[in-house]
């Protein structure tokens, strides 16, 4: 089984070594046309980039590999590289093939005893010892030719490489990012604890404080139709603080998140709500815009937020829900027809903006006075 394996690895870079001399072409092309339009450079990266995929026998997916490389820094230099480097291939490639004519020629002229024309020799100058004489030198040159073949296929590989390495300055912009998102994260969660101790404190506390006055009441009474009523008002507020629980554990994770995935958490999320709520869900199926349990968490509590700030603040009438999986990204858009003046930097939405950040996403956040209000995040895809 290795044996096949090792011969289609080795057609694989042969191929590479072929194709990276046919984009020459391409390449000249994407380079002039660039000042006009970065169309053509857009296809010659793309055709790079397949290439060098289909040579590392990495999965293809739609003819382009299922993990996309990263953007180049400088797109206009690595073209220059890929071109110098096709080129070195193809000048290469037309020495293998003057020495295998060259070979042949010799070969043959020893064998017949004829005249060899890459020589101008005449019959019978190139002997069987001629050959063997320029043979071991020749077969040592196509050895160094095919490696620098090889070396300028890793030259391109290890150039998309280089190119999309980020500078210095990127990687610190992106630790200041990281860890200013670090720290909004933990506040968010902060935040989000208080506000669930403040739920249960004001909601559930007070109504099993409640209870119990009732139970205590009820052991006080004669039984009797006094009693009753007590024992039924307890039931009451046992079914309430059910009822307030549950609501609790929605907001710190619904469980069908993760059992059933978001379309089904925005329907429940929908279904809970008081207000007058359509949701309109992209008909398309999650591998259209494949994201983790994460991302799709963060999309939930958006639009949880949403509603939330909508039923609480507005005095809306009507609210709009809509998911949208794009080409390469995931929307998520919440419309309340409030009074508007939703304040973007609150404990609330500040929350949700940094969770939307930690999964590599952007929320935009429009109430004008008079509304409407609309928020809306935007996470990439997988």
């Amino acid at each position: 089984m290795a044996a096949p394996r090792v011969a289609h690895a080795a057609l694989r870079r042969a191929v590479e070594a072929v194709a990276i001399v046919a984009m020459v072409p391409l390449l000249v092309v994407a380079l002039l046309a660039l000042p006009a339009s970065s169309r053509p450079s857009r296809g010659a990266l793309e055709a790079v980039d397949r290439l060098h995929a289909w040579a590392d026998g990495r999965t293809v997916t739609d003819g382009l590999p299922t993990e996309p490389p990263r953007p180049l820094r400088r797109p206009t230099a690595f073209l220059g590289v890929q071109l110098g480097l096709g080129l070195l291939a193809a000048t290469i490639w037309a020495l293998i093939l003057l020495g295998l004519i060259t070979g042949a020629s010799m070969v043959v002229g020893a064998a017949t005893g004829g005249p060899v024309a890459v020589f101008e020799a005449p019959a019978g100058a190139v002997t069987w010892e001629s050959v063997l004489w320029f043979g071991p030198p020749g077969l040592v040159l196509l050895f160094l030719a095919l490696c620098g073949l090889a070396g300028a296929c890793w030259l391109s590989r290890r150039a998309r490489t280089a190119f999309s390495r980020p500078a210095a300055e990127d990687l610190e912009q992106q630790v200041r990012s990281l860890s200013t998102t670090l720290e909004d994260v933990v506040a968010a969660v902060d935040g989000e604890r208080r506000r669930i101790e403040r739920d249960i404190h004001d909601g559930v506390q007070q109504r099993v404080v409640a209870l119990s006055l009732l139970l205590a009441r009820a052991e006080r009474t004669v039984p009797g139709q006094d009693q009753d009523i007590l024992l039924g008002r307890a039931r009451d507020e046992v079914q309430a603080i059910l009822d307030d629980l549950r609501e609790v554990s929605w907001r710190l994770h619904p469980a069908m998140l993760a059992r059933d995935g978001l379309d089904a958490a925005l329907e429940a999320l929908r279904d809970r709500t008081t207000l007058p709520a359509v949701l309109h869900l992209d008909p398309r199926p999650r591998s259209a815009c494949p994201t983790d349990l994460a991302t799709e968490t963060a999309a939930f509590y958006v639009a949880s937020e949403a509603v939330s700030n909508a039923l609480k603040h507005s005095d809306a009438a009507r609210l709009e829900i809509r998911l949208t999986r794009g080409v390469d990204m995931l929307s998520v858009r919440v419309v309340d027809d409030g009074r508007g003046g939703a304040d973007p930097s609150g404990p609330g939405l500040s929350g949700i903006r940094s969770r939307v950040a930690a999964q590599r996403g952007t929320m935009q956040v429009i109430s004008p006075d008079g509304g409407p209000t609309i928020v809306e995040a935007r996470f990439p895809c997988a």
